[in-house]
């Protein structure tokens, strides 16, 4: 039920896809899928999405060469409150990327379904589907 969930968060959030249609695509009720927009603020996170990885990652790393700067010029060791921002910010970059990354990965293989869908047999399509959606939950569960 995790990867269904994980799997729904990505479509709803950074594929802006309907709640029904992704409730339907995962598997689950539209009850259910409502619960985990709700609980999850996932409205709030699709928003935010908006603004692009690439801006994000800028904006983080910005502030932490910002950070290092304001170090070297004093002691150049930090105090425990720039210490605690050092660790606080490298973890929300690690975490944007990887839970981009996640996102790049089904946002291409959706792209090459829909292309397949075009070029393909439905065989093929089938096929690939099916590949995709295991390698999908395998990395998933890496995370």
């Amino acid at each position: 039920m995790q990867l269904k969930k994980d799997l729904a968060k990505i479509l709803f959030t950074r594929e802006q896809l309907d709640q029904k249609i992704v409730a339907q695509r995962v598997g689950v009720s539209e009850k259910t899928m409502s619960n985990w927009v709700n609980d999850g603020n996932w409205r709030e996170l699709r928003n935010r999405m908006l603004i692009s990885k690439e801006d994000q990652l800028n904006s983080f790393y910005e502030q932490l060469g910002a950070l290092n700067e304001a170090i070297k010029k004093g002691t150049g060791i930090p105090d425990t409150k720039q210490a605690d921002i050092q660790i606080k910010l490298t973890a929300a970059i690690r975490n944007l990327e990887t839970d981009l990354a996640i996102a790049d990965v089904v946002e291409s293989g959706m792209r090459f379904i829909k292309h397949l869908q075009r070029v393909g047999t439905i065989e093929q399509v089938k096929e690939y589907a099916e590949l995709w959606n295991s390698f999908i939950q395998s990395e998933i569960k890496k995370k």
